[in-house]
């Protein structure tokens, strides 16, 4: 093995623990960003934390987190992730 393939694969191998070490961001944490032109492709659907329903907002220039706003309830308040909101919750309290 030469030294320019040695260097490759440690590259790789730090670059994919590094990938592993940060943490997922949940779809349904994500906020919109609302600037730019509103066009109907743009229309942004997001999850309210506080209400627990799903939003449309403005414009979002962020690709489409859910095709509709069905898709995102039922992503986000499934009972699974009611279960873990109410067991963060807690832990906060």
């Amino acid at each position: 093995m030469n030294f320019m393939t040695l260097c490759y694969f440690l590259l790789a191998v730090i670059g994919f623990s590094e990938a592993r070490s940060r943490p997922a961001v949940d779809i349904c944490d994500r906020q919109p960003t609302i600037t730019g032109l509103c066009l109907t492709s743009t229309l942004g659907i997001y999850y309210d934390a506080e209400t627990q329903h799903c939003r449309y907002v403005g414009c979002s220039p962020d690709k489409k987190l859910f095709t509709s706003l069905e898709d995102c309830e039922k992503i986000c308040n499934s009972k699974r992730r009611r279960n873990r909101r109410n067991r963060q919750s807690r832990n906060q309290i």
